[in-house]
């Protein structure tokens, strides 16, 4: 009996779980392939044990690692799962526990909750590194299409300071 060919990226739930749990499995299994990246790029990563608040991971990163090795920053980074666009809504959940208070409940992620947000695209596990401070002048989401210099872009964490970010901003 021959074995079946190893899944692809774009194979979802091929054990048909419930949707919502599916989804909550599924951020977590993003998180934790995030977590391995970027470890397998060098960076020591933390990641917070307690679940419900508005970041997933601790990252050192650099202020600018070409001038200065020993500069770090510490950034609090959130994985986003996404599809054709990357949400920016925080404090509702996924999977079988879930309870939504439209309008109450979720928020809009903004500096004050976390500094960067990674969207996992669920078919390419392509990473897109979106610094929080951009996202004040986008509606809720925006399209991965719009999102393309920040596709795999390790610079961002190479070179977290400001002109750097500004400058990559001007660009989207």
């Amino acid at each position: 009996m021959r074995n079946s060919p190893p899944a692809s990226f774009s194979q979802l739930n091929i054990t048909q779980r419930n949707k919502g749990a599916f989804a909550a499995l599924l951020g977590e299994a993003h998180q934790y392939l995030v977590t391995g990246l970027l470890m397998r790029l060098g960076f020591f990563v933390s990641v917070i044990t307690v679940r419900g608040g508005s970041f997933d991971l601790i990252v050192p990163v650099y202020e600018n690692l070409a001038q200065d090795k020993e500069k770090i920053v510490l950034i609090r980074a959130q994985v986003r799962t996404m599809k054709q666009s990357l949400r920016f809504i925080g404090g509702v959940r996924a999977g079988v526990d879930r309870i939504y208070l439209p309008q109450i409940k979720g928020y809009k992620y903004t500096p004050k909750h976390n500094d960067l947000i990674i969207g996992v695209d669920q078919s390419t596990l392509d990473l897109y590194l979106v610094p929080t401070r951009y996202i004040e002048r986008w509606g809720n989401s925006v399209s991965k299409s719009k999102l393309q210099p920040l596709k795999n872009n390790w610079q961002i964490l190479l070179n977290w300071n400001d002109d750097f970010l500004s400058q990559l901003e001007s660009r989207l």
